[in-house]
């Protein structure tokens, strides 16, 4: 099972989880780049949404998951924006993931094609005005935990391992220690018919996990439609908000351990 974490969050976003899977998983945890303790990109280099595949299947394809060596069903588990890279890569290489868990995420992020080039202006200007923006400090890793903690609508307690290691010391506090290019919009968004291919593409097994108080998107209109394109889904919703796995842990892990055994079963 390799966990993907979303946006400015970073691996440590799935720790809750990682006790109360069966012992006999193989699990591989990462930080995106720019995220918990990867590298920042040098210079002026950003991070385009399919930059976020091409890490995950250099990570794929490492060493220790070469296709030579014997392993059980290779699962996707990606939360937020870990969760529209693992449907991007899910429908691209179908024959070599067996299943794909997707927490607050339902496919990629679309944009209709008239809104482009106002994108494009948006993106760039923002470029040039956050070069010149200094980064936030705090006086506390407290005060950076209670900020997270107020803005996902979360308790500090359950958000405690993902803030320690998201920050770090500085003069004067401490700061995030994600890269701050992060912030920037990006140049660029699939129109939806892109996002309708990537979709009725993925031939694997899909469980998505929603929560009650997530993402008003993942329970609009568009997302309903989107629900009809997958091949073989499951959708289930937690309580909670965006974060809902790190609320819910033993429920989350209910459903990705009752999903594994039916994948298990088939393969």
């Amino acid at each position: 099972m390799v966990f993907l974490h979303g946006w400015q969050d970073n691996l440590a976003s799935f720790h809750p989880l990682i006790p109360l899977l069966p012992q006999e998983y193989g699990v591989l945890l990462f930080d995106w780049p720019g995220h918990g303790l990867s590298e920042h990109k040098k210079g002026d280099h950003y991070y385009p949404f399919f930059d976020y595949l091409d890490s995950l299947h250099q990570v794929l394809n490492h060493a220790l998951l070469s296709p030579n060596e014997e392993r059980g069903p290779l699962i996707l588990v990606g939360h937020s924006l870990g969760g529209l890279v693992a449907s991007c890569y899910a429908a691209s290489f179908p024959t070599s993931i067996n299943g794909m868990i997707s927490i607050e995420a339902l496919g990629p992020i679309v944009e209709p094609e008239h809104k482009i080039t106002e994108r494009i202006a948006k993106s760039l200007n923002q470029r040039l005005n956050s070069a010149q923006k200094r980064p936030r400090i705090f006086d506390s890793a407290v005060k950076a935990l209670q900020l997270r903690a107020s803005i996902n609508k979360v308790a500090s307690e359950q958000l405690m391992p993902l803030v320690a290691r998201g920050i770090q010391r500085c003069d004067g506090g401490v700061s995030w220690r994600h890269d701050p290019k992060l912030r920037n919009e990006p140049l660029y968004r699939m129109a939806p018919g892109h996002g309708e291919s990537i979709i009725k593409s993925i031939e694997c097994p899909v469980l998505a996990i929603r929560a009650t108080d997530g993402y008003p998107a993942l329970r609009a209109a568009d997302a309903e439609q989107r629900t009809r394109w997958f091949r073989q889904l499951t959708l289930v919703e937690l309580p909670g908000t965006h974060h809902c796995h790190l609320q819910q842990p033993q429920q989350t892990v209910s459903l990705i351990t009752d999903f594994v055994t039916k994948i298990q079963t088939r393969t």
